[in-house]
């Protein structure tokens, strides 16, 4: 039995800058190069909730305490270039801003994607009841219309993480860490 090819055309890379999405980001270039697809890279700022450690929405070296939230906005927006300028190839970004789920699934319905791909931490045990009950990759596997590629952090070389100075040294770390 031969199964059916479905086609990539339309690809959403979601990011918080974490090293699972850092790992995301390369299956998402992988698949958009093997599909000849367009990937898009997409941002969503939540502004910070009661209780939850800013750690959540930015890298510790693009926080700053107790920042202003525009500036905050503007580390996101631009993080998320820096990210997109790391490709060997046209990545598009969207910055939106809300819950992650909602705006994930929204976004990418919006723009007809064929395919999520987002990074998810590897919770066991206590950690994943207490961390992540109802988490971003859960929802947006439940809610959206198209396909979500999950993947787990550490499916990568384990000393693969960004240089101090961004992204831009990413190019390097991908291409060694495929072969």
């Amino acid at each position: 039995m031969q199964v059916p090819l479905v086609p990539v055309k339309k690809i959403i890379l979601v990011t918080d800058f974490t090293d699972a999405c850092r790992d995301a980001s390369v299956h998402a270039m992988l698949q958009a190069q093997t599909y000849k697809a367009e990937l898009k890279a997409l941002y969503i700022f939540e502004p910070r909730a009661l209780g939850v450690s800013e750690e959540n929405y930015l890298p510790p070296e693009h926080f700053i305490s107790n920042e202003d939230p525009e500036k905050t906005r503007q580390r996101g927006k631009d993080s998320l270039k820096e990210l997109a300028d790391s490709f060997n190839m046209k990545v598009d970004t969207i910055f939106s801003e809300g819950f992650p789920g909602r705006e994930i699934v929204r976004i990418a319905s919006e723009l007809k994607t064929d395919l999520i791909v987002l990074g998810s931490q590897d919770y066991t045990g206590w950690n994943r009841y207490i961390s992540a009950p109802g988490s971003v990759a859960e929802y947006v596997v439940k809610y959206a219309s198209c396909a979500v590629l999950s993947i787990r952090q550490s499916n990568l070389k384990k000393n693969y993480s960004p240089s101090k100075t961004g992204f831009r040294s990413q190019k390097k770390e991908i291409a060694g860490a495929l072969h």
